[in-house]
């Protein structure tokens, strides 16, 4: 069961922004969940027009900026055929991912909505920000992809849900998984939502390419044939984790395929995605920062960044919207 009751949504007050706004907004009128907006200025003295001339006093100029930034986001909010939610607006000064997972824990909110695209004006906030509130929320973080074509655009602008097609057409979740326990809730969340848009799932495990690179290097490296045995013995224990997963995907009634497939993670699943009309990747992220996360890199935030749809990101321990029926 989903029980979405309160989404928070960043905005920058750019285009993209004000997409997956609209996207959150008609989340939360599905649901009948509460949407707080967040505006975070970094250097307000710069950033808003005047602050720094002296002519006014600068609480005035900020009490005059976010009243008209305020308007703006209402503008959105009310325009023809969204649906009528409650809504909170707050404007905070600092840096964005850190005011974002604050305002996240103090609200106890249930997933952040935010955009993401690789490049533009928008990217600090679209594409870093984004991959920062990935690795720190309290609570799993929905991607909405907003650098679209005109007619990707003109569908974002008009959907009611969170996953929308005409009648009678395939609706399909992609579930990476690693076998952790990030990914075992990512599994949970799959699940619910097929249940819930009567989605299909693709279960994909990506072995990386040891095997192969040993190979690479000469047939008579010292363990070449031990490092072949152990690849195969992962091989088949992939195998068996994947179609356990798609055992329990059925045993809810849901439709399950499993895949186990060599190559580099992020771009196995990213090509997926694009290749095969994906409608939300759910997966999970270690979350890994500092040095760990320089060594081992972070699949979830390429996945991110360049997947053709939403991506919903998960870990554990934070605060869950969903149970299994």
């Amino acid at each position: 069961m989903i029980n979405l009751k309160k989404i928070l949504c960043p905005v920058d007050l750019s285009e993209p922004s004000m997409l997956a706004l609209m996207l959150a907004q008609a989340v939360a009128g599905r649901y009948g969940a509460h949407l707080t907006i967040i505006h975070i200025l970094e250097n307000p003295y710069l950033d808003i027009p005047g602050g720094g001339t002296g002519v006014f006093s600068f609480s005035e100029i900020m009490g005059l900026y976010c009243d008209e930034r305020r308007e703006h986001i209402f503008d959105v909010l009310r325009r023809e055929g969204a649906p009528a939610v409650e809504v909170d607006t707050e404007f905070k000064e600092g840096v964005p991912c850190d005011e974002i997972t604050k305002l996240a824990r103090e609200i106890k909110t249930d997933m952040i909505v935010m955009s993401t695209c690789t490049g533009g004006p928008h990217e600090t906030l679209a594409g870093h920000t984004t991959e920062c509130v990935v690795r720190t929320s309290p609570c799993p973080v929905l991607s909405v992809r907003t650098d679209v074509s005109a007619n990707q655009r003109e569908k974002l602008e008009h959907m009611h849900d969170l996953m929308e097609k005409e009648p009678g057409q395939k609706k399909t979740i992609l579930l990476p998984t690693d076998f952790s326990e990030h990914s075992a809730l990512a599994t949970d969340y799959a699940i619910s939502f097929a249940q819930k848009y009567e989605a299909e799932i693709i279960v994909l495990h990506v072995m990386e390419r040891v095997a192969e690179f040993t190979s690479m290097m000469g047939g008579d490296l010292p363990g070449y044939d031990t490092v072949l045995g152990y690849y195969g013995d992962l091989l088949e224990t992939a195998k068996k984790l994947v179609e356990e997963i798609c055992s329990r995907a059925k045993e809810h009634n849901v439709k399950a395929d499993g895949r186990v497939i060599s190559g580099k993670p992020s771009y196995e699943i990213l090509d997926i995605a694009g290749s095969e009309s994906i409608d939300m990747i759910v997966m999970g992220t270690h979350g890994r920062r500092g040095f760990s996360r320089v060594i081992h890199g972070s699949v979830a935030e390429a996945v991110v960044r360049h997947a053709p749809c939403s991506v919903l990101s998960v870990k554990r321990p934070e605060h869950d919207f969903i149970t299994i029926e």
